[in-house]
């Protein structure tokens, strides 16, 4: 990817698995610009996501997420709970019926109409391999992750994850943990720095 911008001036922010200065570090020797930590922003006092969620992402253990398709036909990294588990055993015939209830959902609450969401679902398709089972179940995304993340309910809900979760165990304010990300990287920069004098 930095090849492929090269000399463009197009910025690249690394993203993926990074949640402290070294990450950011390793990143910036890579040539990034920056870094995304959605997981690890997610979980700050600052944050306004229930802590009820909060909680649930810092009792995830290491093994605590999971890559699935059964959300909305895409992968996805979640956390591990009660209704992914059943989404992953589940019938094909189950998920998709779900979907369907999901997408009325979704049409009443972005006040959508039924034509607009299969126009939409028809451009979704072109140029893509979606089957019609995977542009109905993109419905499902919206609705389980506002169950989860917005409205709190960790059991009805999906809650995207980066592998992070089972690393992360304290709820900085944002502006605690930029300072630390911050002084982290210049410590891991100053050390490799070092290594090359």
């Amino acid at each position: 990817m930095l090849d492929a911008v090269a000399g463009t001036g197009i910025p690249v922010i690394a993203a993926g698995g990074f949640f402290d200065g070294r990450g950011l570090a390793a990143a910036l020797c890579y040539g990034a610009a920056g870094v995304a930590m959605g997981t690890r922003f997610l979980l700050t006092s600052d944050s306004t996501v229930p802590d009820a969620v909060k909680r649930r992402y810092l009792q995830a253990g290491l093994d605590g997420t999971v890559v699935t398709t059964r959300v909305d036909g895409m992968p996805h990294r979640v956390l591990r709970t009660e209704l992914v588990e059943k989404l992953e055993s589940g019938s094909r015939a189950r998920g998709f019926a779900a979907a369907l209830r999901n997408a009325g959902k979704f049409r009443r609450m972005s006040q959508m109409t039924w034509r607009s969401m299969i126009r939409d679902g028809l451009t979704m398709r072109h140029g893509k391999e979606l089957t019609w089972s995977q542009v109905l179940m993109a419905a499902n995304t919206p609705m389980l992750l506002k169950a989860g993340l917005v409205d709190g309910n960790t059991e009805a809900g999906v809650l995207a994850s980066g592998q992070v979760a089972g690393i992360l165990d304290d709820l900085p304010s944002c502006k605690e943990l930029i300072e630390s990300i911050v002084l982290d990287a210049i410590t891991h920069l100053q050390t490799a720095s070092a290594l090359v004098e």
